[in-house]
């Protein structure tokens, strides 16, 4: 269908902006109908969109700051545990206490040739001293203790001397009063042969070198083994109560 200027009635064509006929602005009449979307819904998740993929965006960037997080302590607690393993490794290889021997018969014939104490009595002839020390009954089997570490059931003891920590055989002889006399033997060889404490009370060697059990020998037990001291082997008086053995085959 034809249009016509609103103005003159004149006939114009579609597009015109001004009429032909007598100049009338045509466009300032022409309202545009705004375009109508009944789809509510669809807006909305248009507008909504962009809000949505922010939040997923940022979601998936937490993820990987999570991730890589993660990811991180892991391997740093996996390294911590490592270092934890080998520094306890380290500590219990530094203070674990050697086997030694098991057998307690080894124990006391190595006691022998490391102790001048020990090996003197494989002489029946005691001097008038020792026999007052120790009495006359060769036969007594719990006059040499062997003991034993109540916490491994070994003979090792640790023992700690001059500060120094030397694990070591600990061999208890009562004599008067319940006071003992002590022969304390590094079990591995090494500058110090032994040890010789006397006058130690039964507290001292409880607290020392607990012991539930012990391994006793005679006298006439040491004598039967016929042990020879090991060369090399000289003692220096610290003072009335203890005595030094020195193993001085490195200064010869």
């Amino acid at each position: 269908m034809s249009k016509k200027c609103p103005n003159c009635g004149h006939e114009i064509q579609d597009g015109d902006t001004f009429c032909i006929h007598c100049g009338y602005k045509l466009a300032q009449n022409q309202k545009k109908e705004p375009i109508k979307n009944n789809d509510k819904s669809g807006s909305l998740k248009e507008k909504r969109q962009p809000k949505k993929s922010m939040k997923v965006l940022e979601a998936s960037s937490e993820n990987i700051h999570k991730e890589q997080t993660q990811g991180f302590w892991k391997k740093k607690s996996f390294w911590g545990l490592i270092v934890v393993i080998a520094i306890g490794v380290l500590v219990i290889k530094i203070h674990a206490l050697p086997k030694g021997y098991s057998d307690p018969t080894d124990v006391i014939e190595y006691c022998m040739r490391r102790d001048t104490t020990l090996n003197m009595f494989q002489n029946s002839s005691l001097d008038e001293e020792a026999s007052e020390l120790f009495g006359t009954d060769d036969d007594d089997t719990d006059r040499f203790q062997l003991l034993q570490n109540e916490k491994t059931k070994r003979y090792v003891f640790r023992y700690s001397f001059h500060g120094e920590s030397i694990p070591s055989y600990v061999i208890a002889t009562e004599v008067n009063n319940g006071d003992y006399a002590l022969e304390i033997v590094p079990v591995k060889k090494n500058h110090i042969a032994s040890i010789s404490k006397t006058d130690v009370s039964e507290s001292y060697v409880d607290k020392y070198f607990p012991s539930e059990k012990y391994v006793g020998y005679s006298i006439d037990d040491l004598e039967d083994m016929d042990v020879k001291l090991d060369k090399h082997i000289h003692h220096v008086s610290g003072n009335d109560k203890t005595l030094v053995f020195y193993d001085e085959s490195e200064n010869e």
